[in-house]
This record gives structure tokens, C-alpha cells and sequence, in this order.
């Protein structure tokens, strides 16, 4: 719940490696180099990669979806009742 209340405010949660404390900071910090390490940085960049493929892919299924629905509307509309 904690997550989600930082996330309307652009912050996602973090973990220092040293005392294992946990917390929020701007998401514009993720490419500080002082922020990750680069084995980090990497992590984060195909993290990135694969939530807009997945994003895509959602976006694909949508316009497909109503694609079908304006051709369904389209033909049940030319049927015409005698």
C-alpha cells in the first residue's frame, strides 16, 4: 500500500546495500551514477525495455479489439430488416 501512495508521486523504493534500510526516491535518480551501480543501471534499462514491449503488445490487442468491434458494427449495421 506504502508503494503505491510513493508511486503517485513518482518514487519508487530503494535499498542500501551497506545497513539494508529501505527507501523512496524520484524516479528521475534512477540514472544517477550515484544512485546503482552499472549492474544496476542495466537491470533498470531492461526492466524498462520489457514493460514497453509488454506495453505494445497491450496497445496491439486493444486497437485489434476495436478494429473487430467497428467491422462487427459495421455489417450488423448493413443488415437491413424487411
Amino acid at each position: 500500500m506504502q508503494d503505491w501512495f510513493y508511486s503517485l508521486f513518482q518514487m519508487i523504493p530503494y535499498r542500501c546495500k551497506a545497513c539494508k534500510a529501505r527507501f523512496y526516491a524520484y524516479r528521475s535518480g534512477e540514472t544517477s551514477s550515484k544512485m546503482r551501480t552499472s549492474e544496476e543501471l542495466k537491470v533498470v534499462a531492461l526492466r524498462r525495455k520489457r514493460k514497453w514491449q509488454h506495453t505494445k503488445k497491450a496497445i496491439a490487442l486493444y486497437a485489434l479489439g476495436a478494429a473487430v468491434l467497428v467491422v462487427c458494427l459495421f455489417i450488423f449495421m448493413q443488415q437491413r430488416v424487411e
